[in-house]
């Protein structure tokens, strides 16, 4: 039984989650509580914000912060608390990339379990003009459907939430030119489509670099040369099927940094959020995030 005065905080995000969202929930809180852990919990961003500077600032760190929501909101925890903070995840997003590659699931026992362990294991983030994201960036037409996503959002999404955006971005992106200058380069990388992958998995299971490691203290590039739509569907089929690193116009690379430019006006994304418009800076953080449990096969 864990000592009555560790504190957990457990982060909602309103507007994630299955219809069983409030039945998980309860049964975690439940589980926690039986286990001697006090649990706070909140769901606006001031007051998450607020709790985890407070719990920094008068050394009295939470013993776990359980982040109950996708990608996103585990990226909006991690940029606030400290690193040696642990993580957990109860995925309750659309994609839930970071929680599927580190076996986080609806299993409450399980995730229970993994919190009152005490163990814990570190893993790299990526940082974009300062942001942290967990498992992938990207720049261009990925971006900009997120942008016009988040632009209309309301409330809860799911995979036919996307259709309009996507269908929207088609008729309008121009795919302008974006240069990446890396470190592994002397002359800038011209291309269209650009992601920075920390994990080897993304949306709808694709592996864009399949030997991706979240733990190896690299990011990987990979750029896409060619513009309009049709290419955009030649790429995802060669995703698909593993086709696409042999193709002339992708590009591979692992990176410690990255700077990405272009002449007009391109947006990039962080975890399925937008994150601005470049030019961008993109740097890995060695060892930044600390989860809870045992650390899986990372780069599998």
């Amino acid at each position: 039984m864990i000592h009555k005065t560790k504190r957990v905080l457990l982060v909602e995000n309103p507007n994630a989650g299955a219809s069983d969202k409030q039945a998980l929930l309860k049964e975690l809180r439940e589980g926690l509580l039986s286990q001697g852990l006090l649990v706070e919990q909140e769901s606006q961003p001031e007051s998450i914000q607020k709790c985890l500077r407070a719990a920094s600032e008068q050394n009295n760190r939470f013993a776990c912060v359980i982040c109950a929501g996708g990608d996103g909101t585990i990226g909006m925890v991690a940029n606030w608390a400290d690193p040696t903070t642990p993580l957990a995840i109860l995925p309750l997003g659309t994609e839930n990339v970071l929680a599927k590659q580190l076996g986080f699931n609806h299993d409450i026992k399980q995730l229970i379990h993994r919190i009152i362990s005490s163990k814990t294991f570190s893993l790299d983030a990526g940082e974009a003009n300062g942001q942290l994201f967990l498992a992938v960036a990207s720049v261009g037409f990925d971006a900009e459907v997120v942008r016009l996503l988040s632009a209309r959002r309301t409330g809860h999404i799911d995979h036919t939430t996307w259709i309009r955006p996507i269908l929207q971005a088609l008729r309008g992106y121009q795919f302008p030119k974006i240069r990446v200058q890396t470190e592994g380069n002397e002359k800038a990388i011209h291309t269209r489509w650009a992601f920075i992958f920390n994990v080897p998995r993304y949306a709808l299971g694709l592996r864009f670099v399949a030997e991706s490691d979240c733990a190896d203290g690299l990011l990987d590039l990979c750029c896409f040369r060619g513009g309009r739509w049709w290419n955009g569907l030649r790429y995802f089929v060669g995703v698909l099927f593993g086709w696409h690193r042999a193709w002339r116009d992708t590009h591979v690379e692992q990176v410690t940094q990255i700077s990405i430019e272009s002449d007009e006006p391109v947006p990039y994304q962080l975890d399925g959020d937008p994150g601005g418009e470049l030019p961008v800076t993109i740097r890995v953080l060695p060892g930044r995030l600390t989860f809870v449990g045992i650390s899986p096969t990372v780069g599998s």
